[in-house]
């Protein structure tokens, strides 16, 4: 099965890059019609390549110096190129290829002449392997478009801090951890607080971050985890082991919402164990959110998830209150 993802995600690939070719080319053609003198620098780019390559396999003990010559010669280029560019009031990388990723061009490899999965490949087949991950909606929910305006300045229970002051405090707290990923001393962050207080919204500022830095993530809610691990552990397929293998994996595990979950016998209790033992031995980072509080969490999970959601050495516990901000909207 993962064969056939990897397949079908190269092919997606190949399309943006076709995708992308054909918009450079369009560009070219629009600009080199109105600046002519673009055209030929571009010539001259082209021909400059050419024949430094003919020299190379002519003379191949004076590659070196060919190739600092070439440097040189095409720095003076694009320095023009860049010039012309802003002069007729364009931006100066109006003639670059324009990448999703760049770190592998997108091309879903990085490395030579070894080559590895790149990222933004291993991130792909995370989600369509784990199909849970509602990433798109992390464009609109992050650090960039936190609004601390949308909560109320009351007080807080034994707290100097009103809740925007707290809110705004937290948000730097967390885009400092996020700045130090994956090297922070604890790597489980539990969030506690009732409904509409942000946690959700949070989970997801650290989720796109993290991303953005070039680590793996996996986001879902605790109903779809526990239900999709319910199933698979029926079906014992191998597209279920790998989706079971993957929370064991990536870089971030996110569960939102603990506590909504389907309960069935001791399945829920076993497999939340399990992810979060495996992941703590791994030393690999866990966030996680719920609407209980700590003593209803251990009475829902037992003693012995409880001691690793409050193991103070690896967990940091972040309490929410306030007013819900949802009803305030």
């Amino acid at each position: 099965m993962n064969d056939l993802y990897l397949r079908e995600i190269l092919q997606e690939y190949d399309e943006i890059q076709r995708v992308q070719s054909r918009a450079l080319s369009l560009r070219r053609e629009e600009v080199f019609s109105r600046i002519p003198d673009l055209a030929k620098i571009h010539s001259d780019i082209v021909e400059l390549m050419a024949e430094n390559s003919r020299k190379a396999i002519l003379n191949p003990d004076n590659t070196s110096t060919l190739v600092s010559e070439l440097q040189e010669q095409m720095a003076r280029l694009k320095a023009k190129e860049i010039e012309l560019l802003k002069e007729n009031g364009y931006p100066e990388d109006y003639l670059e290829m324009r990448y999703r990723c760049e770190i592998c061009k997108d091309t879903g490899y990085t490395g030579f002449p070894i080559k590895e999965k790149c990222s933004c490949l291993v991130q792909k087949l995370l989600e369509r392997t784990y199909r849970l991950s509602n990433i798109h909606e992390l464009e609109a929910e992050n650090f960039s478009t936190f609004d601390p305006m949308v909560f109320p300045e009351i007080s807080l229970e034994n707290s100097r801090l009103n809740q925007r002051e707290y809110m705004i405090q937290l948000r730097d707290r967390l885009m400092d951890y996020v700045d130090e990923f994956p090297d922070n001393q604890k790597r489980t962050i539990l969030f506690t607080g009732k409904t509409g207080l942000g946690k959700t919204f949070l989970l997801n500022c650290m989720a796109k971050s993290i991303m953005d830095k070039g680590y793996t993530v996996i986001r879902t809610s605790a109903y779809k985890l526990f239900d999709q691990l319910f199933y698979g552990s029926i079906s014992d397929s191998p597209d279920s082991l790998a989706q079971k293998r993957s929370l064991f994996e990536v870089d971030a595990l996110i569960i939102d919402d603990l506590g909504t979950e389907t309960r069935r016998n001791n399945y829920t209790i076993e497999d939340l164990f399990n992810v979060i033992n495996e992941r703590t031995l791994r030393r690999s980072h866990t966030f996680l959110s719920t609407n209980l509080n700590l003593a209803n969490l251990r009475e829902r999970y037992t003693d012995r998830i409880a001691s690793r959601l409050f193991d103070n050495s690896n967990t940091m516990i972040i309490r929410f209150q306030g007013a819900d901000i949802r009803l305030k909207k």
